[in-house]
């Protein structure tokens, strides 16, 4: 059905620009896909000239800062909360901004007049300098002390808008860069057979009886993939490594007998604000090598392969191989008990996915939409 004419007597009412109509043609209009941006610990900057419609209205931003006082509820942000920003029609001339808890609408406002334009994540960052380098309090790249230098504040790379986002859910992640995004936890269960990135949850692991397979099922669920050990390497860095004798970075002691709730080692966060990167439980790659006996020759290798009922039941397939270990997912970062040894770029090249392990989880990426 045609919506509008081109009528220059004015006539007819579909040749009428209205403001409805404008509403029901626009979706955002604005000279950045990153409308929004944190500028301080607490603080979110509403850039200029981002047109907006909100029902029957239709907004151009002012540059602005959005903080506590815009919040629906309460006066301060919670620690490992997902914060939702709306911008909302009272009936005036002004918008107005609200930031939310509530993934639908904020206090006081409706669907049809408060739209959601993105959000973010309130949790542990890492200081540190353009390079992705953590510097300690006096601004010195992994200076003194560097390794406590954490503050409580919007992640600043889990700021997402309607054009920067995962194609998943953005909540609990962060932007890597070159269009991926991180989940901010270990992943745990979501209730539904896929996983979540939240704070101050269990890990999954192979406690729950998850080997790489089930692993790659449920964040597939999620509309998300296991990273690359590379990915790793970059949302790891500038997180503190391990220790033999204390938790005091990483969740790594030797001591330890178990994992840890998400989250629950204050500096235990990389430079881009992923928790848990060293120690806790190891993490799943999406990559894997192949391994030969040692002091075999070529043609005993050769001769040895067949296939191997390895792969999970009889509805699996079997996997064509010259040993039964031959095929091994990586798996970075460190568990609970290895000590020096995690840290963020610590990877093992010993397991198989078949297996059952009950210190290795799993951490989400996505693609940007």
């Amino acid at each position: 059905m045609r919506f509008m004419i081109d009528d220059a007597t004015k006539m007819d009412p579909r040749s009428l620009l209205t403001t409805a109509k404008m509403s029901a043609i626009t979706d955002i209009v604005s000279p950045r896909t990153e409308y929004l941006a944190a500028t301080g610990d607490d603080t979110l900057l509403v850039y200029e000239d981002v047109v907006l419609a909100v029902g029957d209205a239709v907004f151009k931003t002012d540059r602005l800062t959005l903080d506590t006082s815009n919040l629906d509820a309460g006066t301060s942000f919670q620690m490992g909360s997902d914060y939702y920003v709306y911008i909302c029609d009272n009936g005036g001339d002004n918008e107005i901004f609200r930031l939310s808890l509530n993934s639908t609408f904020p206090n006081g406002f409706n669907a049809d007049n408060s739209r959601k334009i993105g959000g973010f994540h309130f949790g542990q960052c890492r200081r540190h300098n353009e390079k992705m380098q953590p510097i300690n309090a006096a601004g010195v790249e992994r200076g003194a002390g560097w390794q406590s230098n954490i503050f409580q504040g919007i992640v600043p790379r889990s700021v997402w808008t309607l054009s920067h986002r995962p194609k998943c859910s953005p909540e609990g992640m962060v932007y890597l860069g070159s269009g991926t995004w991180i989940d901010i936890y270990l992943s745990s269960a979501n209730g539904a057979g896929g996983v979540k990135s939240a704070y101050n949850e269990l890990p999954t692991t192979g406690t729950e009886g998850h080997n790489w397979y089930a692993q790659n099922e449920m964040l597939g669920a999620a509309g998300k993939r296991m990273p690359s050990y590379a990915e790793f390497c970059r949302y790891a860095l500038g997180a503190p490594a391990g220790a033999d004798n204390n938790n005091t970075n990483a969740w790594a002691m030797t001591t330890n007998t178990a994992r840890q709730r998400t989250g629950y080692v204050a500096p235990a966060v990389s430079s881009v604000g992923c928790r848990d990167t060293t120690g806790n439980v190891w993490e799943w790659m999406d990559e894997f090598i192949t391994r030969y006996d040692s002091g075999t020759g070529a043609a005993s290798i050769q001769s040895s392969f067949t296939y191997r009922d390895v792969l999970g039941g009889a509805d699996q397939g079997q996997a064509y191989m010259n040993a039964g270990y031959q095929l091994i997912a990586l798996r970075s970062g460190g568990s609970w008990n290895p000590g020096v040894i995690a840290g963020p770029r610590a990877v093992s090249c010993a397991i198989y996915p078949w297996n059952v392990y009950t210190n290795i989880g799993v951490r989400g990426a996505c693609d940007s939409l």
